[in-house]
């Protein structure tokens, strides 16, 4: 046996030694990193409640491997201890897990079954080792698997205490190790407090008060030996409480989680995550939870305070995972792999003695290959966020043409990563608040208008609809290369995409809507020009020009319309009134009018109700300034407002079965470039789509699945409709007749995106 646990604890560490990561990969693991170069909590560094136990073998380990000339030090110090950390686990799971399997625990329902504890202690810890959530934490520069290693040290002493396999030195070394745990990783008092208290109170174990005494004073000496140098070092208790209630105050607000998002939703979500994913996928996952529910049913008949210590041991910590951690960050359910794997191993051990090895092997296998494989791309590519900031690095130095950085941008959650890189990037950091990051960007350019800006996008975000399309060239879209749940799930900064930004012709300021995502900030802000004026940033320039604005009118149909005033650079531009629906115009800008000695002129937009004393709600929805040869698109009659969904990452429209878009007539062909959703997703057969201009059918097409349509326009066809292109499906539905609810739309297609060229 011992040699069986030594093979597969040097095969489980030599798997993973060469794979240790090339980059840091969530802002929790920046924070460490940060916290080995200089510990400072008030700047999480790391974040509160400060890791100091997990910092100080960091420090260790970073000047070992930068000893051994290995790059990234920082982050492959960090990793070394979750390989080390998983490697351990494997002999502390087997303590822990044979002392549940022969332990004394008083049952008095007859004779167990026959059953060999060490073998099915060595199996349940195969299961659990090859589970891909623990083989891929195993190489993460984070706390989780340092942690759980100490969790589970002390959980086997203690059992062992309970289950009558060990005495007085054995609670007073658990209660060490779980003191000292805490500060490696917090939450591991809740894996460890429960047994310890269990231990101290539960008669017959042949303790004396002295034993008990000892072992509390124990624990609390594991606790001072970190708490009282991370509190000297935050300042002073005063201001490392401040710090922590600062991290408290982000994390209850700032992320997805069952005690403050409480809906149906979001509980599946909690459960799925915290349950399924973790054994690689949801078809896997069901099937282990549910080997684990049967091995449930036997421990209660045969073995039921087995049961009991597993409920003492696990319960409180999935508890408050399910209520207080964010329900898609997976990483924060590897310490329940160790209960579900223990409970799947007596499950195959009941039918027949073969079947334990058969099935933990072909748990291990299904397990294993995807692990793997995800593990290798983990250690090839590190971080896409990461390769978007190493790419910038390689155009550090370049002062002209396309290589020329003076401004580095990013959406906020790439910004920790963004301090990592430091001096290495090239140009001035363009920071914002999160959710506002596009400002940065428009002061950038008043402050600077020739500035070129390399931008790292969330792919997830849509703000960047509020700078000129043409301004933006995405460079490079770097991904995870695998699944994201069973390994990296949660995971923030995540995929990016790498933008080069030329100076705009134009720009949005606050108050706008283009797009569900930018609407809801303006919503949230109380901003909009019928409350105050959308301010939209236009450079500078004597040349004619049209511009193109669209929206909605938001009040009820009996409600009187608007007033809508356009004033640039303080002077009146135009003004025209809109009824209750959406609205669509098409304004020439006389030569001379965005005229100015600033790089950029503001033009504002401002709406007042036609009846004195109301406030009438607007939208801008749409936005676009050209001199002449330029293309243009707007949508006008049929299509329904900007949605958009943050799982996904998509954001579309709807258009009706007929609908109209404007495209700017230029006395040469334009080509009309349409994506979207497959409508076999809603309809039995593809629909019949005609696109048609000047009473001439232009289009026709017939998709099947997610499509990408490109429609050449002939330029007499556009100028005899003077724009107007009609888009008809000869498929619809309403959505009230198919769900039971009061939405009456139209809709036909779901269109991600639209343009033209």
């Amino acid at each position: 046996m011992r040699t069986a646990l030594a093979a597969l604890a040097v095969a489980f560490l030599a798997a993973h030694l060469p794979l240790l990561p090339p980059t840091l990969e969530d802002i929790d693991s920046i924070n460490f990193a940060l916290g080995v170069k200089q510990f400072d909590v008030s700047r999480h560094q790391p974040h509160p409640p400060g890791y100091p136990v997990f910092i100080a073998m960091g420090k260790l380990s970073t000047a070992l491997v930068r000893a051994a000339g290995v790059t990234a030090p920082e982050t492959r110090g960090l990793a070394l201890w979750s390989t080390v950390s998983g490697t351990a686990l494997i002999g502390f799971m087997f303590v822990l897990f044979r002392a549940l399997a022969e332990g004394d625990t008083g049952s008095s329902r007859g004779a167990p079954l026959p059953w060999d504890g060490r073998l099915l202690a060595l199996w349940a810890v195969v299961i659990a080792a090859a589970s891909p959530l623990f083989w891929f934490t195993s190489l993460r520069p984070l706390s989780d698997m340092t942690g759980l290693a100490a969790a589970i040290a002390a959980q086997a002493l203690l059992v062992s205490v309970l289950t009558r396999r060990a005495g007085p030195p054995a609670l007073v070394a658990g209660a060490l190790i779980a003191g000292l745990a805490i500060g490696i990783r917090s939450q591991t008092f809740l894996l460890t407090l429960p047994l310890l208290v269990a231990a101290l109170l539960v008669p017959r174990l042949g303790l004396r008060m002295r034993d008990r005494v000892l072992a509390v004073a124990a624990g609390a000496t594991g606790v001072l030996a970190w708490a009282i140098p991370l509190i000297r070092a935050s300042g002073g208790l005063a201001a490392y409480a401040a710090a922590l209630g600062t991290q408290a105050g982000e994390d209850f607000s700032g992320v997805v989680m069952l005690w403050n998002v409480r809906t149906p939703r979001v509980a599946v979500d909690a459960l799925v995550y915290t349950w399924l994913w973790p054994w690689g996928n949801r078809t896997v996952g069901t099937a282990v939870v549910a080997m684990a529910a049967v091995g449930a049913l036997r421990l209660v008949w045969v073995r039921p305070r087995v049961l009991l210590l597993l409920l003492v041991g696990f319960v409180p910590y999935a508890i408050f995972h399910l209520l207080f951690h964010e329900v898609v960050t997976v990483r924060y359910a590897v310490p329940l792999v160790v209960p579900i794997a223990f409970l799947a191993a007596f499950a195959l051990d009941w039918p027949a003695r073969v079947a334990l090895p058969i099935g933990a092997v072909a748990l291990a296998g299904i397990s294993l290959v995807p692990a793997v494989t995800a593990s290798v791309r983990y250690a090839r590519e590190g971080s896409p966020t990461f390769r978007a900031f190493t790419a910038i690095e390689g155009w550090h130095g370049a002062t002209a043409g396309d290589r020329r950085v003076d401004a580095v941008g990013m959406h906020a959650v790439a910004r920790r990563a963004a301090q990592w890189e430091g001096a290495a990037l090239p140009g001035r950091l363009v920071d914002a608040p999160h959710g506002r990051e596009w400002l940065a960007l428009v002061a950038e350019w008043r402050a600077h208008p020739l500035s070129s800006v390399a931008f790292v996008a969330d792919p997830r975000r849509t703000d960047l609809a509020l700078i000129e399309p043409a301004a933006r060239r995405l460079v490079a879209a770097y991904r995870w290369r695998f699944i994201e749940p069973p390994y990296i799930g949660g995971a923030r900064p995540g995929d990016a995409d790498l933008y080069r930004m030329s100076p705009p012709r134009w720009m949005l300021d606050q108050g706008w809507a283009v797009g569900a995502e930018v609407a809801g900030v303006t919503a949230r802000d109380q901003l909009g020009p019928h409350r105050h004026p959308a301010v939209a940033w236009v450079h500078a320039g004597a040349d004619e020009a049209l511009l193109m604005i669209g929206g909605r009118h938001l009040g009820r149909s009996a409600e009187p319309g608007v007033h809508v005033r356009l004033r640039a650079n303080g002077r009146p531009l135009a003004a025209f009134d809109v009824s209750p629906g959406f609205f669509f115009k098409v304004l020439p800008i006389a030569a001379g009018a965005l005229s100015s000695a600033a790089g950029y002129v503001p033009l504002d937009v401002a709406t007042e109700s036609m009846e004195a004393g109301r406030i009438t709600p607007v939208a801008l929805e749409q936005f676009d300034v050209q001199p002449g040869g330029v293309p243009m698109v707007g949508v006008e009659q049929g299509w329904h407002e900007p949605e958009y969904n943050p799982i996904t990452a998509r954001a579309w429209r709807w258009m009706s079965e007929r609908s109209t878009m404007w495209v700017r007539p230029l006395a040469r062909d334009v080509t009309l470039t349409i994506e979207g959703e497959s409508p076999l997703r809603y309809f039995d057969s593809a629909p019949v789509i005609t696109l048609t201009a000047g009473g001439r059918q232009v289009g026709r097409f017939s998709p099947t699945a997610d499509f990408r349509q490109t429609i050449v326009l002939p330029a007499d066809a556009l100028e005899r409709a003077d724009g107007r292109v009609t888009i008809e499906s000869d498929k619809w539905f309403v959505p009230g007749a198919r769900e039971a609810s009061a939405d009456q739309r139209h809709l036909a297609l779901r269109i991600y995106s639209y343009s033209v060229k």
